[in-house]
């Protein structure tokens, strides 16, 4: 495995390099922004249909932005592929004590330090939407924010006087949160039960 990723890293060095592709030089960090969210959407599909080949691609695709990212970087003289992979190892050490420390190992005590290690690590947040990237799709991020109410104690105030499309959003949120205290991926679950309405749709010509 180490000989295939040092080759994959040799092809990312030449792409980037003077006499490399010129497109690859060019990118930066804003730039490569639409491709993490392209690459990670693609991977989704391809895990939905179950297709090993087509997961094994959209999986390299997904692996190669955060490679291209750190090449970006040491083009810029920020950080490098290295002070990724240093800081994730060191995270699931910190984070996983059950395994590598002399913490219990029931799941109770691993829930509970995972988010005792959490709330160390990120100081700096103030309330418990900081933790919530703001682009996530609608669904899932409600399904978060929901999470976070139920975890605070938050219930939710009713909407007097709301109009139709009100009542229709304050519907889904009612499903949202049906889906989220029975531990259901709502934004998962949609994608699969669209995917054969889609297959449908692409036999029609038009």
């Amino acid at each position: 495995m180490m000989k295939e990723f040092e080759e994959l890293m040799n092809v990312a060095r030449i792409l980037n390099s003077e006499g490399g592709c010129p497109w690859d030089r060019k990118q930066t960090f804003d730039s490569l922004k639409p491709y993490i969210l392209e690459e990670a959407y693609e991977a989704l599909e391809a895990l939905d249909e179950g297709n090993d080949e087509e997961i094994i691609e959209e999986l390299g695709d997904l692996l190669y932005t955060v490679i291209f990212y750190a090449k970006v970087a040491e083009r810029e003289k920020r950080f490098s592929l290295k002070h990724i992979l240093g800081t994730l190892r060191k995270k699931l050490v910190r984070r996983h004590p059950h395994v590598f420390g002399d913490a219990k190992n029931d799941m109770e005590t691993i829930k509970s330090n995972w988010e005792k290690i959490k709330k160390e690590e990120k100081k700096e947040r103030k309330s418990p939407l900081d933790g919530i990237p703001k682009n996530l799709p609608l669904l899932m991020r409600a399904q978060k924010v929901l999470r976070q109410m139920k975890k605070h104690g938050i219930e939710r105030g009713k909407v007097i006087g709301a109009t139709r499309e009100q009542e229709l959003a304050l519907r889904l949120l009612d499903i949202a949160s049906e889906a989220t205290i029975e531990d259901i991926d709502l934004e998962s679950e949609l994608r699969k039960i669209l995917a054969p309405l889609e297959k449908e749709l692409h036999s029609i010509s038009i």
